[in-house]
């Protein structure tokens, strides 16, 4: 089976939909698939390439700097010749928010090849919002499915108007190769200079919603409790100066390390060095760091919102707290902190939901769904 896999953002790019395709990509193509990343063209790269089996397609054109979003008429052209052309059995739109996504279910639906979109966020869907996604739902009506990474997501879908029965969640999966216990994160501790120090950590991009100023002030009243703790932030974006400019202000800069964005190996060695690894988002979908960090054996503290609590069970195998709420984030990292007991129970419990939630598993579904589409396709 041949897939054409669109995104605006692909690697190098960081991120959840970035990640996702990547993964995704490579495990169905590890499966007997024949995926193509179709995305656009990133400085110094190849407009063809192939990365860990997976032929990657780079399409010129105009791209909206910081957004990564394609926006000219020869990158559609070039991408509706793509799809024309491609031999592909599906089309699969990566991001619900990627104008290449959107325009190439359009491309599919015109040459008769089924498609399928995802949805990874969870937004407001009412009043004025859910006027500016008319043209969002507009070409979702024309796919056959949309996949939604959690019942949040699939909610979320159905308050804009998507029929529930085009809807399917299928869960991202995590890379177990790469993030198990078996993970050694004392190589991270001593590149860091941080000993047997209470270690809390983050991997996010640095936008506002992800709620990296939020973790600074919780982790500021965390200090005041244990002033050895250390915080270290992975990640980068648009906030990093910002966040700097806090950290002074709080006073915190010889307790916080920001060592900008990590390859996976790494952020995995991060995870492992953690006592505690926090999701500071205001919301999330799926909240993939999280699991990764469950799978490493790592006591998660995560948002309770979005389809968070799907998947982290508050007191179980993590611990939830209201998003925004910089007291309850901190008195959850204080509970982790301060309680053997309980980080055993957390770690326990992360690991094993970690291993239903193996990429190998979400690539099969999602397999699964392209031969049903085609299958009532015909």
């Amino acid at each position: 089976m041949r897939i054409a896999m669109t995104a605006d953002e692909f690697y190098p790019a960081i991120g959840g939909s970035p990640v996702s395709t990547m993964e995704l990509s490579t495990a169905v193509a590890k499966l007997g698939a024949e995926p193509v990343v179709i995305t656009h063209a990133y400085p110094g790269q190849p407009a063809e390439e192939e990365i860990d089996g997976v032929e990657v397609k780079r399409l010129n054109g105009f791209v909206i700097p910081r957004l990564n979003r394609g926006a000219s008429a020869g990158l559609i052209y070039r991408l509706h010749r793509c799809i024309k052309y491609g031999g592909f059995d599906v089309v699969h739109g990566q991001d619900l928010y990627s104008p290449m996504s959107l325009m190439s279910v359009h491309s599919a639906k015109k040459r008769g090849i089924p498609s399928v979109i995802t949805c990874r966020s969870v937004h407001e869907s009412t009043g004025l919002w859910k006027l500016i996604y008319q043209p969002i739902l507009f070409t979702i009506r024309r796919t056959n499915r949309v996949i939604a990474v959690c019942r949040a997501a699939k909610q979320f879908c159905h308050a804009l108007g998507v029929p529930p029965h085009k809807t399917v969640v299928i869960l991202n999966g995590v890379d177990l190769s790469k993030f198990n216990p078996s993970v050694d994160g004392s190589p991270m501790r001593e590149r860091l200079g941080i000993k047997d120090e209470p270690l809390v950590a983050t991997a996010i991009r640095l936008v506002k919603r992800k709620g990296p100023g939020y973790l600074l002030t919780a982790f500021a009243k965390v200090l005041k409790v244990i002033p050895d703790a250390k915080l270290v932030i992975a990640g980068w974006g648009p906030e990093a100066k910002n966040l700097e400019a806090q950290v002074k202000r709080l006073g915190v800069g010889k307790s916080v390390f920001m060592v900008g964005a990590l390859s996976k190996g790494r952020v995995a060695e991060l995870m492992a060095a953690a006592d505690v690894f926090v999701l500071p988002s205001k919301i999330e979908a799926f909240g993939r760091a999280a699991v990764e960090a469950a799978a490493v054996g790592t006591p998660v503290v995560c948002p309770r919102a979005g389809g968070m609590p799907e998947t982290i069970i508050d007191g179980s195998n993590g611990l939830l707290f209201q998003p925004g709420d910089e007291g309850a984030m901190a008195n959850a990292i204080l509970r982790v902190l301060g309680d053997e007991q309980l980080v055993k129970r957390l770690r326990r419990n992360g690991i094993k939901t970690a291993r239903k939630l193996s990429l190998e598993t979400t690539a099969r579904r999602t397999l699964n769904l392209y031969e049903k589409i085609c299958e009532e396709h015909v």
